[in-house]
C-alpha cells in the first residue's frame, strides 16, 4: 500500500513477485491474468525497473493479459464515483502505455462488492471482474454452478463477474500440487464444462510467513506447473479475457453487498464478531457447518466507519478533499497542471489499507495512517497555492464533516489546519501542519477486539509447545504472543483527540487516567458543546460552551479557540465559570493526543521552562510547576510547543494498542497524551480564565 516501508516492498519484489514471474515464464504454455497496482508500478518504476520489459514480452508472446483496478487500489464504493471513474481509467492509461496492451478486466479491491458498481465498471469500459465464489453463495447460486462467469448489471449496464474458486484459494499453495489437480479432476468427472478460476493475492507465493521456503527452494510452483502440463488433456489455461471470448454465460446474477468471508467477519463490531465465531465454532462440532454456511455471514465492508471512527474521519476527509478539488474544476485562473497534481495526492490518499483492520495490522500501522493524511493534506496545499498563490488567508468552514448528523467545524490557513467537533466534546480531531504535511493528532483509540480473548489461549498454546512451524493459510491462528501484552489489554471509552477537557477527583493519579481507570468528575468529555464562529480580518476563530456539572456542581465551560492569519500556532482561551452559591475547587485536566511526524516514540528530545529532559515519547512523565512544554524531533522535521498561562502538573504517557498481524500480536505506539492538570478554585458565581497556545516550528 501507499506508505508501507522500501524494505517490506523489497522484501516482496525480491523474494516473491519476481520469483513467480520468472518461474512462470519457464513455462509459456501456461497463461495467465496479472494484476498489478498502481502503487507498485510506481515503485517499480524507481527500485525494480526490469519488470516492466520482462512482463511486456510476456503480454506480446500472449502468455499474460494484465488487467486494471483503481490506480491506488481504493476501495471503489468507498470513493465518490467521479473518483471510481478516474482511478480506473489512470491505471488503464498506465497499461496503455507500459505494456502496450488495453486491460479488459479491473481487479476489485479486498473484493468489497456493491450492487451500484456495474454501471461503474460498464462506464469505465470494463468487460469483467473477479469476485470470490463465496459472494455467488450468498446470492443462491449452488457451488456446483460457480464452474464459469455471469453477466451482472446496474442501470442496464452489464459487466461479467468471475468467481474465484475458495477450494483452489485455501489449497494454493499450501496442499500438495496433486491434492489440487485431484480436486479439479473431481469436479470435472461430474462436469465437463468447468471453467476453474482462481484470483488471490501474489503475496501468497513467498511473502506470507514460511511461503517462500515452500514455494520456491522447495519447488512447490514448479511442481504445480508441472502437473498442469501432465494434465494437459484435460486442462487448459487461458488468460480471462480469452475465457470471455470463448464460452458463453451461465446466466445473469445479482450479488450482494459482500467481500471476502473473513473481511465481512472483521467488520463486525467485537462483541459479534465473537458470537459469530461461537456459532460457526457450534456448527462445525454438529457437522452441519458446510449446509448452513451460504446462509451464514459477517458484516458489511462501511461498517468499518462505524466500528472505528479514526477510519470514518480520514474517509470523509478524503470525501471533504475530493469535494473540494470538484469545486475548483471549473474556477478561472486555475492552472490544469494544480488540479491534475491535488488530484493525484488526492487517490494516494484513498489507498484502502488503512482504513480497515483484519489479519494484517491495516489501521492500527501509524505509517499507513501517515500516508493516507500525508497525500490528503499535500492535496489540499495545493490546491492553496491555486486559489491564493503565496497570499496569506485564513477561513472557517462549517460542515457536518464526519456525517453523524451535528456540525463541524474546519479553521485553516496556510499553515495549519484544526478540525473541531463541538459535539463530541469540543474536541480537536486533526491538527494539520500543511508545512510537513502531517496530522498531529493522527491517533487510535485502544478498545475491544475479538481477538483479544485468543491472547490467552494463545500464551497457554505457547507455553505447552504448541507451535509447529508448518506452513499455514494467513487466516490460520500463527500468532505469536508476547506476555507482556496482557497487561496493555485497557480500553478508551473516548477518542483519542486534543482538547478533551476533564475534571477530575482529587484522587486521580496519572497511572488510573492513563488506564481509564479513574472518576471522571465532569460531564464534558464527549459532550455536546454549543458553538458560534467568528471570521475576522486577521483571523477565524470558534467559541464553544457547555453548561454543564462537576459531580453535582454546576459549571459553564467556555473554550474559545483562535487561529491567525499568519503562522503555525494558535490558541485556546478557556473560562470556567462557577455557578453554584459556594466555592469550588476543582481539577481540570485538558488532555492532547499528540502525534509527532515519523512515530517514533524514541526520537524525540522534551524542553520543560527551557531545560532539556531526556525523556521521549514513550516515558511516563509526571512533573510539577510546568507552564511551558516543547518535543523536538532529532530529525529536525518538527517541533511542538505548549505554553499554559499558569503553572501545572504536566502528564505525559504514550497510547499504544494491542493489535494482530500476519505474524504475531504486537503493541503499537499510537500517540502520546499530554495532560496539564490545573488545581482550579472559584469562587460563587465567578469565573476562571486558562488560556493554551500551541505553535509548530
Amino acid at each position: 500500500p501507499v506508505g508501507n516501508f522500501d524494505h517490506v516492498i523489497e522484501r516482496a519484489f525480491d523474494k516473491c513477485y519476481m520469483p513467480f514471474i520468472q518461474t512462470l515464464k519457464k513455462y509459456p504454455d501456461i497463461k495467465m491474468t496479472f494484476h498489478f497496482t498502481g502503487c507498485l508500478l510506481e515503485w517499480a518504476e524507481e527500485k525494480r525497473p526490469e519488470l516492466f520489459p520482462t512482463i511486456a514480452s510476456m503480454v506480446k508472446n500472449g502468455q499474460v493479459e494484465i488487467m486494471a483496478g483503481g490506480f491506488y487500489e481504493p476501495i471503489l464504493p468507498s470513493i465518490p464515483r467521479r473518483d471510481r471513474l478516474a482511478q480506473i481509467a489512470m491505471l488503464q492509461d498506465y497499461v496503455k502505455t507500459k505494456f502496450s496492451c488495453e486491460p479488459k478486466g479491473a481487479w476489485v479491491a479486498e473484493r468489497v462488492w456493491e450492487p451500484g458498481l456495474p454501471s461503474v465498471l460498464h462506464d469505465s469500459g470494463v468487460k469483467y471482474v473477479i469476485l470470490d465464489d463465496t459472494h455467488f453463495l450468498y446470492s443462491g447460486v449452488p457451488k456446483e454452478r460457480t464452474y464459469g462467469h455471469y453477466i451482472t448489471e446496474d442501470e442496464g449496464k452489464g459487466v461479467a463477474v468471475f468467481p474465484s474458486d475458495k477450494v483452489l484459494r485455501y489449497y494454493i499453495p499450501y496442499k500438495m500440487p496433486e491434492e489440487c489437480i485431484n480436486y479439479m479432476r473431481g469436479v470435472f468427472e461430474l462436469n465437463k464444462d468447468a471453467t476453474f478460476i482462481y484470483g488471490d493475492d501474489g503475496e501468497k507465493f513467498g511473502e506470507w510467513p514460511g511461503t517462500h521456503k515452500w514455494v520456491f527452494e522447495e519447488k512447490w510452483l514448479e511442481k504445480f506447473f508441472d502437473q498442469i502440463q501432465n494434465n494437459s488433456d484435460w486442462i487448459n489455461t487461458v488468460t480471462l479475457s480469452e475465457c470471455l471470448e470463448k464460452k458463453p454465460p451461465l446466466g445473469r446474477v445479482y450479488l450482494p453487498t459482500s467481500s471476502y468471508e473473513e473481511m465481512l467477519e472483521w467488520a463486525l463490531p467485537a462483541d459479534s464478531q465473537e458470537w459469530l465465531e461461537d456459532v460457526m465454532k457450534d456448527l462445525k462440532e454438529s457437522g452441519k457447518e458446510e449446509f448452513y454456511k451460504p446462509f451464514i455471514r459477517g458484516g458489511f465492508w462501511r461498517n468499518f466507519f462505524e466500528k472505528y471512527p479514526e477510519s470514518n474521519h480520514m474517509n470523509k476527509k478524503m470525501v471533504y478533499i475530493s469535494n473540494k478539488l470538484e469545486s475548483l474544476k471549473d474556477a478561472k485562473n486555475i492552472k490544469q497542471s494544480d488540479l491534475n497534481e491535488a488530484q493525484k495526492e488526492l487517490f494516494r490518499g484513498q489507498c484502502n489499507c488503512a482504513y480497515w483492520h483484519g489479519v494484517f495490522g491495516g489501521l492500527y500501522l501509524f505509517h499507513l495512517r501517515r500516508a493516507i493524511y500525508h497525500h490528503l493534506i499535500k492535496s489540499e496545499t495545493v490546491m492553496d497555492v491555486a486559489r491564493f498563490g503565496r497570499k496569506p488567508f485564513c477561513e472557517a468552514s462549517v460542515l457536518d464533516l464526519d456525517a453523524d448528523g451535528h456540525d463541524d467545524v474546519i479553521l485553516e490557513n496556510r499553515d495549519i489546519s484544526l478540525y473541531l467537533d463541538p459535539a463530541e466534546g469540543g474536541v480537536l480531531k486533526e491538527f494539520d501542519s500543511k508545512t510537513v504535511a502531517q496530522n498531529l493528532m493522527n491517533s487510535l483509540a485502544r478498545r475491544k477486539e475479538a481477538y483479544h480473548r485468543k491472547i490467552w489461549k494463545k500464551l497457554a498454546q505457547q507455553s505447552a509447545g504448541g507451535n509447529t512451524g508448518d506452513v499455514q493459510t494467513i487466516h490460520d491462528d500463527i500468532q505469536v504472543a508476547d506476555p507482556e501484552l496482557k497487561d496493555h489489554l485497557t480500553y478508551d471509552w473516548y477518542g483519542r483527540h486534543g482538547l478533551i477537557d476533564h475534571f477530575l477527583g482529587k484522587e486521580t493519579d496519572i497511572n488510573a487516567f492513563s488506564k481509564c481507570d479513574y472518576h471522571e468528575a465532569g460531564d464534558f468529555v464527549k459532550g455536546v458543546y454549543d458553538f458560534e464562529v467568528k471570521r475576522l480580518l486577521n483571523s477565524v476563530s470558534v467559541i464553544m460552551k457547555r453548561e454543564g456539572r462537576v459531580d453535582s456542581s454546576r459549571v459553564d465551560l467556555i473554550k474559545e479557540v483562535t487561529l491567525p492569519k499568519k503562522g503555525s500556532s494558535f490558541k485556546v482561551d478557556y473560562r470556567i465559570v462557577n455557578r453554584e452559591d459556594v466555592p469550588l475547587d476543582l481539577v481540570f485536566a485538558p488532555e492532547i493526543n499528540l502525534t509527532m511526524p515519523d512515530g517514533n516514540s524514541e526520537r524525540y528530545i522534551f524542553v520543560m521552562n527551557g531545560e532539556m529532559t531526556p525523556y521521549n515519547l514513550d516515558d511516563v512523565v509526571h512533573r510539577e510547576d510546568v507552564d511551558e512544554v516543547e518535543i523536538r524531533d532529532k530529525e529536525d522535521v518538527l517541533s511542538w510547543k505548549m505554553q499554559v498561562t499558569e503553572k501545572c502538573h504536566l502528564w505525559h504517557f504514550p497510547v499504544k494498542t494491542v493489535s494482530q498481524s500476519e505474524k504475531a500480536y504486537e503493541l503499537n505506539y499510537q500517540s502520546s497524551a499530554v495532560v496539564p492538570v490545573l488545581d482550579v478554585k472559584i469562587e460563587p458565581g465567578e469565573e476562571k480564565s486558562l488560556t493554551i497556545h500551541i505553535e509548530l516550528t
